[in-house]
């Protein structure tokens, strides 16, 4: 086994401690990671934590290779365990079974597609791809684990308004003759789209071509819920896509995958939660 290097990005040694305020390795350990031998690697790792608690670094990078990345996603989804989110806060997807339910996952090389009830996701897990665990607040629950990419190849095309993407390629739930319609975030972390084949969904959508988010969806957000199209949302990482009856504002949210389209916390600007800010040299993928 070839132990990753811990290293987020963020290469600053703290001088008090000489420990990177990134990866809580030591100058020294830094230098030798790629002579020294596993046995020694795992031992400076295990060592991590501690000095990532004491230096008041909040996430590690976890050590795994790609094919840990993906054994790990695999398995969470067969055990229906866990919910996974895409987007930026105020807009995401989530996918997790019902109840009952299973999850159909299909892998073929880096890409990973899977499918339950009303959802479906697809991430591509390559080289690019690190796995960071963020501790909570609370002690005693489990780490939140971001997969994050890296920035230069996780470039997403941004709209800063709605814009008709045409067919969609890369459609994980056969809609013939539907189009994408990007509904302009004008963020370069996610997007937010819908796929419709026709109704008054459409016809909104093209109407207001070219209005940013906030200006259309009072416009077209009565269009939306009566029609409840697809709702397809994209990373770096991949993308998530969601049928179902979309609920009104006051409702909750159906088991299952479901997505959250709020301008309020849009407005925050931030694309993970408080608390969990990536390096620079990343942009996020999903958060498990």
């Amino acid at each position: 086994m070839n132990i990753a290097s811990p290293c987020t990005g963020i290469c600053k040694l703290d001088q008090t401690t000489g420990w990177c305020l990134g990866c809580g390795r030591s100058g020294d350990e830094i230098a030798d990671w790629g002579i020294q031998s596993e046995t020694w690697r795992d031992r400076v790792l295990g060592h991590i934590p501690d000095r990532l608690q004491q230096l008041g670094v909040t996430f590690r990078r976890l050590p795994w290779t790609a094919g840990d990345i993906h054994r790990f996603v695999i398995d969470s989804l067969e055990a229906g365990r866990g919910t996974w989110v895409m987007g930026v806060v105020g807009a995401v997807a989530e996918f997790t079974a019902p109840a009952n339910a299973k999850v159909d996952v299909q892998v073929k090389d880096a890409d990973l597609v899977a499918h339950t009830p009303n959802g479906a996701m697809q991430i591509v897990i390559d080289d690019h791809v690190r796995a960071l665990a963020f501790d909570p607040p609370d002690v005693g629950k489990a780490p939140r684990i971001v997969l994050a990419v890296k920035r230069e190849r996780g470039r997403l095309p941004v709209a800063d308004g709605t814009a008709d993407l045409g067919q969609d390629q890369g459609a994980l739930f056969a809609e013939p003759g539907a189009h994408l319609f990007d509904l302009g975030l004008g963020r370069k972390e996610a997007r937010f789209c819908v796929r419709v084949a026709g109704g008054q969904s459409r016809d909104a959508l093209t109407s207001e071509a070219g209005l940013s988010l906030a200006d259309s969806l009072p416009r077209i957000g009565a269009a939306l819920l009566a029609d409840s199209p697809t709702r397809v949302v994209e990373t770096a990482l991949g993308r998530m896509e969601v049928q179902g009856r979309i609920p009104p504002p006051d409702a909750r949210s159906p088991d299952g995958p479901h997505t959250h389209l709020l301008p309020g916390h849009l407005a925050s600007g931030r694309a993970l939660p408080v608390g969990m800010d990536l390096p620079r040299a990343y942009l996020p993928g999903a958060i498990f």
